[in-house]
């Protein structure tokens, strides 16, 4: 494992109070795992996007590049989705 870095981050005060009571409860370890949780889950995210992408680009386009117009109507309909999956996860409807 690679060795960690300490770094200085400025947070608004509602996300460290929230941060905070997530540690104070036992959700999480540390600030500094629950900060490092949440970027590496972004990072991945960002991987995972840009692979599904290509894979689209290659496989689906046959080495056309998405367009500008078709990248926002892509990143909406996944927005709509995961709105959908949150909402059921929760129990309501979207």
């Amino acid at each position: 494992m690679a060795v960690k870095k300490p770094i200085s981050v400025t947070l608004d005060p509602d996300v460290l109070e929230e941060l905070q009571r997530l540690v104070e409860t036992g959700e999480a370890p540390s600030l500094s795992a629950l900060i490092n949780e949440t970027m590496r889950s972004r990072v991945e995210r960002r991987q995972r996007a840009g692979q599904a992408r290509e894979y689209i680009e290659e496989n689906l386009l046959r080495g056309q590049a998405l367009t500008d117009e078709e990248l926002v109507e892509a990143r909406g309909m996944l927005a709509a989705n995961k709105a959908r999956t949150d909402a059921r996860r929760k129990g309501t409807a979207a």
